[in-house]
């Protein structure tokens, strides 16, 4: 449960802090635009995320005495990618929505 509230906050976070940097350094841009690029934040930060993870483990694989762990470890961060994102999305998009709103007054 804790994980999940956790998640909830830190997509809020980020897309509320992105919304008010989008809306305080681009004022005179639409009001679509600064919602979809709160929106897409959390979204390509897992993104980011994913990939810098990706890199060190497939680094670190020929250094793995098990074959296969590095296959689990790649597709359980797989899992928690399509998770970041959805939720990114579904939490995201009414947040953007709500801070651009309140941040464009």
């Amino acid at each position: 449960m804790i994980y999940i509230v956790g998640s909830i906050l830190a997509i809020m976070a980020v897309t509320g802090g992105t919304a008010w940097l989008v809306t305080s350094r681009w004022p005179g841009r639409t009001r679509r635009w600064q919602v979809t690029l709160a929106a897409l934040s959390f979204p390509l930060l897992s993104v980011v995320l994913f990939v810098a993870a990706l890199v060190v483990t497939l680094i670190d694989a020929p250094n793995v005495p098990e074959r296969g762990t590095v296959g689990m470890v790649i597709f359980s961060m797989v899992f928690f990618l399509v998770y970041a994102v959805a939720a990114g999305l579904v939490i995201g998009i009414p947040t953007a929505i709500f801070a651009v709103r309140a941040l464009r007054r």
